[in-house]
C-alpha cells in the first residue's frame, strides 16, 4: 500500500479541523466540541422578539407541568419518620472521609472535560451550523472507516447538542444545513425502509418541531430539492401523528 511506503496517510475528504478532532479522539477517546459562530445579521429587535417568544413558550410549559398533581411522599408510620431522622443524623467520621474531595471544578482536567460536553445556545446570534456539521462530518468519517465507537460518540454529541438547542427563527437554517448534509452523504434508505442513523436523528428532531419548520422558507426550499428527505419526513410525521 502507498501509505506503508510513504509513511503517511492522506484523508482528502476531511477538513483540517475535523482531522484535529479525530487525532484528539485517538489519544483521549473524546474530542473537544467546536465553538459556535456569531451571526452579525441579527438585530437587537430580533433578539428581544425571540426571547419574548421563548419565554412565553416556557411559561406555557410550566403551566402544563403545574397542572399535573405531584404524588406526595408520606411516611406510613412513626417508625419510618424516626428512621429517616436517624439516617439524616448519622454523619460519622467515615462518612466525612468518603465525602472528602481534594480537587475543584477549576482543575485542568475538569476544564478539559467541560470542553468535551456539548453546549446549547441562548441567543439567536449564535450560529450553530459549524457545530452541527462538525459532529456530522466526524460521524461520516467514522462510519466510512468502521470506527464504531467514534461513530456512536459523534452521534451522541449531536443528539445532546440538538436537545439543548433553542430553535430561534433565525437559527432554523442551521438545522436545515445539517439535514442537507445528512441527505447529501451517507447511505440511502434500505429496501426495508430503514433510515441511516444520522438521517434518522435529524429527521426525528425536525419532525418534533414540524409546525416551526413548516413556516420557514428554507424548509420549503429543502422540500423542493426533492430526494429521500421528502419521503422520510412525510413518513415520520404521519407515523408520529404530527400532522
Amino acid at each position: 500500500m502507498r501509505e506503508s511506503e510513504t509513511g503517511s496517510v492522506e484523508y482528502a475528504d476531511m477538513e483540517p479541523d475535523d482531522f484535529s478532532r479525530y487525532v484528539e479522539y485517538a489519544y483521549r477517546y473524546d474530542y473537544t466540541v467546536p465553538s459556535c459562530g456569531l451571526d452579525d445579521r441579527v438585530t437587537k429587535e430580533e433578539v428581544l422578539e425571540e426571547e419574548a417568544r421563548l419565554a412565553e413558550e416556557r411559561l406555557e410549559t410550566a403551566r402544563l407541568e403545574e397542572a399535573i398533581p405531584e404524588t406526595p411522599v408520606l411516611f406510613s408510620s412513626k417508625s419510618q419518620k424516626r428512621k429517616a431522622k436517624m439516617l439524616s443524623a448519622s454523619i460519622t467520621p467515615r462518612t466525612n472521609f468518603v465525602r472528602r474531595n481534594s480537587v475543584t471544578r477549576n482543575e485542568p482536567k475538569a476544564s478539559m472535560l467541560d470542553n468535551f460536553e456539548p453546549q446549547g445556545n441562548n441567543s439567536p446570534e449564535q450560529d450553530f451550523t459549524l457545530v452541527f456539521l462538525a459532529h456530522a462530518r466526524l460521524y461520516t468519517f467514522a462510519y466510512m472507516r468502521l470506527i464504531d465507537p467514534l461513530k456512536r460518540l459523534a452521534l451522541h454529541k449531536l443528539h445532546k447538542t440538538l436537545l439543548g438547542f433553542q430553535l430561534y427563527k433565525r437559527r432554523i437554517g442551521d438545522v436545515i444545513e445539517l439535514a442537507r448534509y445528512a441527505y447529501g452523504t451517507g447511505e440511502d434508505r434500505k429496501e426495508d425502509g430503514t433510515i441511516e442513523d444520522l438521517r434518522k436523528l435529524v429527521m426525528e428532531y425536525m419532525a418534533c418541531a414540524v409546525s416551526t419548520f413548516g413556516k420557514h422558507d428554507d424548509f420549503v426550499s429543502l422540500l423542493e430539492e426533492g430526494g429521500e428527505f421528502v419521503g422520510d419526513f412525510w413518513r415520520t410525521v404521519v407515523k408520529e401523528g404530527l400532522l
